[in-house]
């Protein structure tokens, strides 16, 4: 299986069917056990482990395990004892993704397709439609939750999770995802990986107003050109400075050679 496209799949069904942070944080842990377990399916894990890495309680656990059940995100299997349960997640991928990407479209109007299917204007539109779905799902790969993950800040907790989503529904920029990417970007940039990092910067961003990631290109722009302003400046006062030492050198007791 690969790990990506099941990653790039779960970030699509939320879409539809939406998790807690919590789900989403154990889902996660889940995946990275499966991942360890040699991509077999199903496989064992302990309750014990998967909060540890979820971040989260054991009660929480269980309703949250609930959730993932109810939403057809995982099935599980209890055991007598203090056996661990068995998992089972849900491929959320298909072998033939252009295959499913025609099924969607054939789907959503099946009585003109099954009309005129054979027909080349038709065979346009299709391709049409295909190129479509291939550009928002190169467009999903806009996730900050994603970005996260995948670029060394650690595993998404819950709460982390839930800080991501506030900066996102709460308004404080019209293109937050972009915009809370590009401030992780700089936080690696600076080669720090924490989320409290990236909050920083963020907050700085929005008490100066900045909205999309054309004005976050443009401040990053006025503060390269200050930064330059400003040791242009240092470099002409030393030039004065030296200047203005080297014309009262006291030449009186200098040699020269008369």
């Amino acid at each position: 299986m690969n790990y990506e496209q099941q990653l790039n799949a779960f970030y699509d069904q939320l879409e539809t069917k939406p998790l807690s942070p919590a789900g989403i944080a154990v889902w996660h842990a889940l995946m990275q056990v499966y991942k360890k377990a040699g991509w077999k399916n199903p496989f064992t894990v302990a309750v014990t482990v998967v909060t540890l890495k979820a971040g989260i309680t054991e009660r929480h656990f269980f309703l949250v395990r609930k959730e993932l059940v109810e939403k057809g995100y995982l099935t599980y299997e209890s055991r007598k004892g203090r056996q661990a349960a068995i998992y089972c997640l849900t491929p959320l991928t298909e072998p033939h993704s252009h295959k499913t990407a025609v099924n969607r479209y054939y789907n959503a109007d099946k009585a003109t397709v099954n009309s005129t299917y054979n027909s080349t204007d038709n065979r346009s539109l299709l391709v049409k439609e295909l190129n479509k779905e291939i550009n928002k799902d190169i467009n999903k790969h806009n996730n900050p939750f994603r970005f996260y993950e995948e670029n060394g800040f650690g595993m998404l907790s819950p709460f982390i999770s839930e800080s991501i989503n506030a900066w996102i529904i709460d308004h404080t920029f019209r293109e937050p995802e972009a915009v809370i990417i590009e401030a992780m970007k700089i936080s690696l940039m600076q080669n720090v990986r924490t989320w409290s990092y990236v909050m920083k910067i963020l907050q700085d961003w929005s008490s100066k107003g900045i909205q999309t990631l054309a004005d976050v290109k443009a401040e990053q722009e006025r503060r390269k050109q200050k930064v330059a302003a400003y040791h242009m400046k240092k470099k002409g006062e030393q030039a004065h400075e030296n200047a203005k030492r080297a014309s009262t050198t006291d030449y009186s007791s200098y040699d020269f050679g008369f």
